[in-house]
């Protein structure tokens, strides 16, 4: 076996660090590993034609050409119109590329397919140092000084746990260096670092080595170099669709754009290796080691490695999630204390007594709860009272409460601990206003369409959001959720279909499981539903926010967000806030029930519709996990696998074997065969959706919580294996925090204070049983007959407090003024708390602040020369800019 360093085996790599790793007991290296035994050759992740040059990004397309046998070679068949734009198009692309500094190679790969010949072509690309460059300072990338002023004060920066940060975490990561939380060590080890300036990168540290931009770097600086280079003769301002890979992607003229991955995720075997031989490890085998496999899903995640790899945005996303799954553990362990209080308090409920074994049980009819329903026993509604009684207890107002409190404690350290990891990234002072244009948004302005950015000192393309643009998008939000409440109303008539139908079959036998059976398969048909009207929405709203054309990616972000959570907001909780608090209370009482459509309303049997809620949150949420896991772990899968079905009869452009050999094993053609993660957005909402079930309706389950820790464990490593072995390399995105969803949740929590106080008081039967046993000296003796109603004209009973005459009786008001009392009780002791707990904990940790400050001191310090440059020209460009208004304004 050869074996050397990595500047040995393969020319300009990257900076290795060489590590120590105590599973496997032999020195490992990042590098590259190769021998003369068909090992992985890393020499294919650059320029055949210059092996100084490595591939930065690919580009794929199409193509068919003539299969001419007679001549016995392959020419191109006569092309049709779009085929020859596209032609054109792409010609003018990769020559602009050029002209930017981006070194272009291409290889071609044929399939034979009947009588024709498909190709297929990658164009790989390199940025050149001095575009790289360029680009760097355009985006106002920070990177680290050669200066270390800040010296002085790391010694007495001195480590801080959190209060959660009990010794049984320190135990998770001891000895282990990719095991453990990284921060507080890189925290010690900062080093300043100020926005790349070429007149000034003799100041940076590594500026004029192969590796001063690491592969994510260099691949979200050729991202952005694609996303704004033209692909016209002559671009026109204002006319869209003149610029960009997008637009050559949506019109399939590039079928695929990625940054290939480091190499192979596959652990090369070390068995037959000696003991003092050297096993070098790509990134993403590092990665796919140390953090994707299964059987460390009680380690931490080395975020700064995920970081390097994938971006700014991933590494954020899971330390979000790794974050909120770590404080999962106290909500699921105080929620399966209660649940099991709550089973035990069953066995010694006099209201499930009444209902279930008393002698009068089977005695007392029940009105119909449909129109061709008949009246029925009170004994059979046996197992609804079992469920509805199990949480009408204490605990599920002190577990409200627990779940308020401990929400505001997630976000209030989140913040914290969100703040830390942007000043650990250099991302602690990015703001919206430093983000540049996003090219699409660019080209639609006029060359007058500008303002000077106080905050970055340039000047830069902007004009007015139009009104009827967002007018229109805030009309497809809305018709796109009366959307979802027509769904739920189909959804209602069919559950009362279907329980009118087996009160019916099997002459009865069927009645005591007909409410059940039409609450279960209601909850599976709206789980269906969710799942077909989410993917129509997704394109949908995509559409309309492109459509929009927000200046920057964060605005683009944040408003395809919004659009798309309202909806998924009333798609996913719509029928749990239909079943909580409108189901029974306007169905009306027997002699004037309310009816839509001509169909009589649905309602609660006696006990309330608590034990439905929880039978609709079980299915939903658990259904919903279920199928989330099952689809991200075999869409992937699938996707691959037809990708390599489709290409897998390519053959290089030359006869001979080695060719065909070659081009079956070349990392782009593997990478083009992943499947594609465009964004974030999918996994951010299915843990923001689980954040709702776990503290909005808790009290009606109060397992949420440990149910959605354990499909977070799973969830940490499945993403992980994901974005590893299934998914190509994602194009990094800056950031600093998670975004608008830290807003949302921040909602859901205040929402879920207000949704538990109504839960308890009007859903379910605590206040009332609570007020009865005030009334009658703590006990629950004749709570039943006490609040079932008389309907004299059908001789039967219902659940209500109302007279003979359908009036509410005094019993019905004095409850209602206790429920409201404890609602407004309620939610103004947790909202207090609640602020007062955002009072006292500081946004960002006090001596972090210190260094923030320092730290953005000395880069001011570095960008002073710039400064003055800067504010000479500003006079100049302000004159000429307002000359071209009033030229504008003259012609118009």
């Amino acid at each position: 076996m050869v074996i050397g360093t990595p500047e040995q085996i393969a020319p300009s790599t990257e900076h290795y660090e060489r590590i120590e790793m105590d599973p496997m007991p032999r020195s490992c290296c990042y590098g590259i590993f190769s021998d003369d035994e068909g090992e992985y050759d890393y020499s294919l992740h650059y320029f055949r034609g210059d092996p100084d040059k490595r591939i930065d990004f690919v580009l794929v397309y199409k193509e068919i050409i003539e299969d001419t046998e007679s001549s016995g070679e392959n020419t191109p068949i006569q092309k049709t119109g779009r085929e020859l734009d596209a032609k054109k198009k792409r010609r003018i692309f990769e020559e602009n590329l050029e002209r930017k500094g981006i070194a272009v190679e291409r290889e071609t790969y044929d399939k034979n397919d009947g009588s024709d010949i498909k190709r297929i072509v990658y164009v790989k690309l390199h940025g050149s140092d001095k575009c790289l460059f360029e680009y760097a300072e355009h985006l106002q990338m920070k990177k680290l000084l050669k200066i270390d002023p800040m010296r002085i004060f790391r010694d007495e920066y001195k480590e801080e746990t959190s209060w959660f940060d009990w010794k049984v975490f320190s135990s998770l990561h001891s000895g282990e260096r990719f095991y453990k939380d990284e921060i507080w060590d890189e925290m010690k080890n900062h080093k300043i670092s100020a926005r790349f300036e070429q007149k000034k990168a003799d100041r940076f540290v590594n500026f004029d080595q192969p590796g001063f931009f690491t592969t994510s770097e260099r691949s979200y600086i050729l991202s952005y170099i694609l996303q704004e280079t033209p692909f016209q003769e002559e671009t026109k301002n204002g006319q869209k669709g003149d610029i960009g890979i997008e637009y050559l992607l949506n019109d399939d003229i590039y079928i695929s754009w990625f940054p290939l991955h480091d190499g192979p995720y596959q652990i090369p075997s070390i068995e037959d290796k000696e003991e003092d031989e050297k096993v070098f490890l790509n990134d993403r085998q590092v990665l796919s080691m140390f953090w994707a496999d299964w059987g460390r899903w009680f380690k931490y995640q080395p975020l700064n490695r995920v970081r390097i790899y994938f971006g700014d945005t991933v590494a954020m996303y899971f330390a979000w999630l790794g974050f909120y799954t770590k404080l999962l553990i106290f909500p699921a362990i105080v929620g399966t204390l209660v649940f099991a209080y709550d089973v035990y308090s069953v066995f010694n409920n006099e209201v499930i007594s009444d209902v279930c074994t008393s002698l009068h049980s089977n005695h007392t009819w029940i009105c119909s709860a449909c129109d061709l329903c008949t009246v029925e026993p009170l004994a059979m509604y046996c197992i609804s009272t079992y469920i509805a009684n199990a949480f009408n207890n204490g605990g599920s107002v002190f577990f409200a409460v627990f779940i308020s409190f401990w929400s505001a404690f997630f976000l209030e350290f989140w913040k914290r601990y969100q703040i830390t990891l942007a000043f650990l990234w250099s991302k602690a002072d990015f703001k919206e206003n430093q983000e540049p244009a996003r090219p699409e948004y660019a080209v639609t302005c006029e060359e007058d369409d500008v303002r000077y950015n106080p905050i970055t000192l340039r000047w830069e393309p902007y004009r007015e959001q139009s009104i009827l643009k967002t007018m229109t998008a805030i009309t497809v939000v809305i018709i796109t959720v009366v959307v979802v409440i027509i769904t739920l109303i189909s959804i209602i008539i069919y559950k009362i279909a279907v329980y009118t139908m087996f009160q019916k079959v099997s002459g009865g036998n069927l009645k005591p499981y007909a409410q059940s059976i039409a609450s279960v398969s209601g909850s599976i048909l709206q789980l269906v539903a969710i799942t077909v009207l989410s993917q129509v929405y997704a394109w949908l709203a995509e559409k309309i926010t492109l459509w929009e054309n927000y200046r920057t990616e964060t605005e683009y972000q944040n408003n395809l967000t919004v659009k798309r959570f309202i909806f998924e907001f009333f798609n996913y909780y719509g029928s749990c806030f239909y079943i909580a608090f409108f189901k029974g209370n306007f169905a009306g009482y027997p002699g004037n029930y309310t009816r839509l459509f001509g169909i009589r309303l649905d309602t609660c049997g006696p006990g309330g519709c608590l034990g439905e809620l929880a039978e609709n949150l079980a299915i939903i949420f658990l259904g919903k996990q279920i199928l989330n896991n099952i689809q991200e772990l075999l869409i992937p899968v699938i996707k691959t696998w037809w990708s390599r079905k489709k290409y897998n009869k390519y053959q290089g452009g030359r006869d001979d074997k080695e060719a065909i050999a070659i081009s079956m094993t070349t990392p782009w053609e593997s990478d083009n065969d992943l499947a594609v993660q465009e964004n974030l957005f999918p996994e951010y909402l299915e843990m923001v959706i689980q954040y709702g079930f776990a503290t909005m309706f808790v009290v009606a389950f109060p397992v949420a919580p440990l149910f959605a820790l354990l499909n977070n464990i799973v969830e940490i490593r499945l993403d992980a294996k994901k974005y590893t072995e299934l998914f190509k390399r994602p194009i990094p995105v800056n950031c600093m925090s998670i975004g608008i969803w830290y807003t949302i949740l921040d909602y859901m929590a205040s929402i879920a204070i207000i949704t538990n106080a109504f839960v308890i008081a009007f859903t379910s039967d605590f206040i009332s049983q609570v007020l009865w046993k005030f009334d009658r000296n703590d006990s629950l003796a004749g709570y039943v007959a006490g609040h079932l109603s008389v309907f004299p004209e059908g001789d039967c009973k219902y659940w209500d407090y109302r007279d003979e005459h359908g009036k509410p009786d005094t019993y019905w008001w004095k409850l209602k003024a206790v429920q409201f009392i404890f609602v407004v009780v309620f939610e103004h002791f947790v909202f207090s708390v609640v602020r007062m707990i955002d009072l006292l904990i500081p946004d960002i940790p006090e001596k972090l602040e210190a260094l923030i400050h320092l730290e953005d001191s000395f880069a001011r310090e570095m960008m002073k020369e710039v400064i003055e440059i800067d504010l000479e020209k500003l006079e100049e460009m302000r004159n000429r800019v307002a000359i071209k208004k009033r030229q504008r304004l003259k012609y118009t």
